[in-house]
């Protein structure tokens, strides 16, 4: 055997391991812009719609020309619901986050109003009960900032919350 040939095998087994590396680091990078997109357009949307609900305007959940990409769009849309209902219900965190730490909290609240607002679209709609099948529920990051501890807590803790929303939401036993 040659003696450069392990040499240039090892090269390219080096190369062949750091390529996927580098390759996925820009989709990290805009998947992380994404939701930090997202997580504002949400923001934004439920601001808007509790001050519409206090000054007793109606709903008018079309986002602003700022929010271009159907993410953001849907991510207004769902905040402006959640927010505008919010008012309306006087329910600012469900009863079981009352007592949990900031962090906690809003995981639970940002979980607990996706999951309301999309239990009552699919039982408008009449779609079957399933909270699992939701990109919100499967994603489980939505108002997930590195402040509020490690992505798979705040998973665990949004996704609960999510599906007691949803389920109030769908059944319609859920603040109105």
């Amino acid at each position: 055997m040659k003696p450069w040939i392990p040499i240039l095998l090892g090269a390219a087994l080096v190369a062949g391991c750091a390529a996927p590396a580098l390759a996925s680091s820009p989709q990290n990078y805009q998947d992380e812009q994404n939701r930090q997109a997202n997580t504002q357009a949400y923001s934004a949307g439920y601001t808007q719609g509790q001050a519409d609900a206090r000054n007793h305007n109606p709903r008018n959940d079309q986002p602003g020309s700022a929010w271009v990409s159907n993410g953001d769009q849907l991510a207004y849309t769902q905040g402006y619901d959640s927010g505008y209902d919010n008012i309306l219900t006087r329910a600012e965190v469900p009863p079981a986050a009352a007592n949990l730490p900031p962090s906690d909290q809003q995981a639970k609240q940002f979980g607990y109003q996706d999951g309301l607002a999309a239990g009552r679209h699919d039982a408008m709609k009449g779609d079957k009960f399933k909270p699992e099948d939701h990109d919100l529920y499967k994603n489980g990051l939505h108002g997930w900032t590195t402040a509020l501890g490690t992505k798979d807590q705040f998973k665990q803790l949004y996704r609960e919350a999510f599906v007691k929303g949803y389920e109030e939401g769908f059944r319609g036993t859920g603040p109105r």
